[in-house]
């Protein structure tokens, strides 16, 4: 993209961000008395620059509304409610089922033995999450 191949775009963007060694800055300096293309790339990169530190990210914009505030403190904590007592019943009718089922007692203790392996690994898994949850640095992140 630059003219010579002595000048890099990286160093034109180091040059004028103040990153270059006096050695370094002085050989640009020369390339850009000599070249035109290279001033005239400089030149692009300088606006661009500009352009990106004037950009500014908005605040919030959208505001919480009333019924944002009744999802956060009724509607989430009755789904999440319903959806545990749901699955608890579940549970217990299909242990009950299962227990006084005619199976051979081995295939009973094998599934037992998978079933009670994966609610392990499942508990382990949401209590790592939330130790990690009390950490996270970007929790209150918001898009």
């Amino acid at each position: 993209m630059t003219v010579t191949d002595s000048i890099r775009p990286e160093d034109l963007m180091r040059y004028l961000d103040g990153e270059l060694s006096p050695e370094e800055r002085a050989r640009v300096e020369s390339e850009l008395e000599r070249s035109t293309e290279l001033r005239r790339e400089l030149t692009i990169y300088g606006a661009m620059r500009e352009e990106l530190r004037s950009l500014s990210v908005p605040e919030s914009v959208r505001e919480i509304s009333i019924w944002d505030r009744v999802n956060r403190r009724l509607t989430r904590p009755a789904g999440w409610f319903f959806l545990i007592a749901g699955a608890l019943a579940l549970s217990i009718y299909g242990a009950y089922v299962f227990a006084t089922s005619a199976v051979d007692p081995w295939e009973k203790l094998a599934t037992g033995a998978i079933v009670i392996g994966i609610l392990l690994l499942l508990a382990s898994v949401i209590w790592e999450r939330y130790r990690e949850w009390g950490s996270d640095p970007y929790k209150d992140v918001q898009r």
